[in-house]
């Protein structure tokens, strides 16, 4: 044990059932074979300790929390006599963490080996008479066969949400039997704001890590670019400007923000003393989205790739609508969400239960309707037969050969739509980026309409063949029913026009009686960024002609 460890622990004062002194007292090492210390880890003090029911990691990468979360689970199935089940992503991550991480960490250190069982598996470690189970998270099956005293969740914002919902109910009887258990750890590297860690984060008392400026003694949290000077590549204080030096991030403090029962933990690399000021720059200069969410340990979304309520807002234009030439939206459901507009703008948005409800708004404006295919076909078939030429129902698509946004099917396909799920979605943003979809309604009339374009988000996956393909999700168990209506009407305004292609309506000038209509067949929206600043381009020769 090195001198600075020993600053942070008195060993003569310590029991043995202090898992720090555990650390120490058997000399643990990681599975590089490094000493734990906690003189450059005193961030990782308190949450070793941390014995809440409930405790949330929001966090950034190479912290060595993954250690802390296998001590941790050891320590509590030896010396609280928990079972545990450790949640990972799939299957294959749980090979990849237990085989390279837990295993080496095991045999590096005597004291842990010998409280291992005879079963020691990938999945399965007896740690004396306790068991910790690895299981991935896409395993409904496994989440309903074990009953656990502790729950650990890694990588939640990777994780399939229902079955870590499923696990959780396994910690029922233990909290029945077991009250000094029954424990939720749930930590993650985040990735969008409002859901995974960051929306349990958010219900925690929301720990920071303050540091205190040995010149002017100003006291706070480190954050992004305040702290950072970028010409000398240095820390400094946000408020004298002076360089910070590392001891002062090294003897921080946890402070709570709040008052909750979930106790919540921020972990960014700007307080990790070993993470130098230019380490920190260079990660900025790199992809956005990595840099928030593995260097800061922050939710990302890039606005172009939303729409949040201030790209409503600015779209809202309360002038009267003709209401003619209209089309409409249906998303399909038990409750059916449906949006009306023209060229003009959309004027109505709302839900009902009836399908004749639906059906009577088509028949009250003579409107295009685009219904979504699924989940209930019935009737949206039975509506494209009796208004042919009128009603359509709509095929989300993904095939990435095809360059077309929109497919009309003919034949025996007739009064089908095939559009390409990314594409058509993309040009919708687009065009609410650069106003050039309005809605004369009120803020009043929005609200529900809004927080339900608020859960859908962009985002780029990676597939088998290494191939990153874009792709738009929905913050699970949210809803989303308004913004894909807004698509289907979207795709409906397009028969009221008569053209193919996508189409970026004009908005017409408030003085004009008959206003043209500006239309452009676009090429595939390869990336949300083309078809941005391809809208953009538009909507600039659109203001010059006005």
């Amino acid at each position: 044990m090195t001198e600075k460890a020993k600053s942070f622990i008195d060993l003569d004062t310590a029991q043995v059932f202090n898992i720090l002194a555990w650390i120490e007292h058997n000399h643990i090492v990681n599975e590089n074979q490094s000493l734990i210390e906690f003189f450059d880890h005193a961030f990782l003090r308190d949450p070793y300790l941390d014995d809440s029911s409930e405790l949330v990691v929001m966090k950034a990468t190479q912290i060595g929390w993954s250690v802390l979360a296998i001590l941790k689970s050891i320590w509590f199935a030896k010396y609280r006599g928990a079972n545990i089940v450790y949640t990972l992503p799939s299957k294959s991550v749980v090979k990849d963490f237990v085989s390279p991480k837990v295993d080496p960490l095991i045999e590096s250190n005597p004291s842990i080996k010998a409280l291992i069982g005879k079963t020691d598996s990938t999945a399965l470690k007896a740690i004396d008479k306790r068991f910790i189970y690895f299981r991935g998270s896409w395993e409904i099956g496994a989440a309903l066969s074990i009953s656990a005293n502790i729950l650990v969740n890694d990588e939640v914002d990777r994780s399939n949400q229902k079955v870590l919902a499923a696990y959780q109910r396994r910690l029922d009887d233990s909290r029945r039997t077991r009250p000094d258990l029954g424990h939720i750890w749930q930590f993650s590297n985040p990735s969008i704001p409002g859901a995974g860690v960051d929306e349990k984060w958010q219900m925690s008392d929301q720990k920071h890590w303050f540091v205190k400026c040995p010149l002017c003694n100003y006291d706070w949290y480190l954050k992004f670019p305040d702290n950072i000077n970028f010409e000398t590549q240095s820390y400094i204080c946000a408020k004298c400007h002076r360089d910070l030096p590392d001891d002062a991030r090294r003897r921080g403090r946890w402070v709570n923000k709040r008052e909750s029962d979930i106790s919540g933990y921020w972990i960014s690399q700007m307080m990790i003393p070993w993470h130098p000021a230019s380490k920190i720059i260079k990660d900025s200069e790199g992809d956005q989205e990595i840099f928030y969410n593995f260097t800061l340990g922050l939710p990302y979304i890039s606005k172009d790739y939303t729409v949040d309520r201030q790209t409503i807002l600015d779209c809202i234009n309360p002038d009267a609508n003709p209401r003619t030439n209209v089309a409409i939206g249906v998303d399909n459901g038990r409750v059916k969400h449906y949006v009306i507009g023209n060229r003009y703008g959309i004027f109505q948005v709302g839900v009902t239960e009836s399908w004749d409800e639906i059906e009577d708004l088509r028949n009250r404006y003579s409107a295009y309707m685009v219904i979504d295919a699924l989940p209930y076909p019935n009737v949206p078939q039975r509506l494209v037969k009796q208004y042919p030429g009128k009603v359509f129902v709509n095929y989300y698509s993904t095939d990435r050969k095809a360059r077309e946004v929109l497919k009309w099917g003919d034949k025996d396909k007739r009064g089908v739509v095939y559009s390409d799920r990314t594409k058509i979605i993309d040009s919708v943003v687009a065009d609410l980026h650069t106003q050039d979809i309005w809605f004369n309604l009120t803020l009043t009339d929005l609200e529900e309409y809004i927080y339900h374009w608020g859960q859908l988000y962009r985002t780029v996956e990676e597939s088998a063949q290494g191939i990153k393909v874009p792709k738009w999700e929905t913050i699970e168990g949210k809803p989303d029913h308004f913004a894909h209506a807004t698509v289907y009407w979207y795709i409906a305004l397009q028969r009221t026009l008569n053209q193919g292609g996508v189409i970026l309506p004009q908005r017409p000038k408030k003085e004009e009686v008959n206003p043209t209509i500006s239309i452009e067949h676009t090429m595939p929206a390869l990336n949300i960024n083309e078809v941005i600043e391809r809208a953009k381009r538009n909507a600039r020769r659109r203001k010059r002609r006005t």
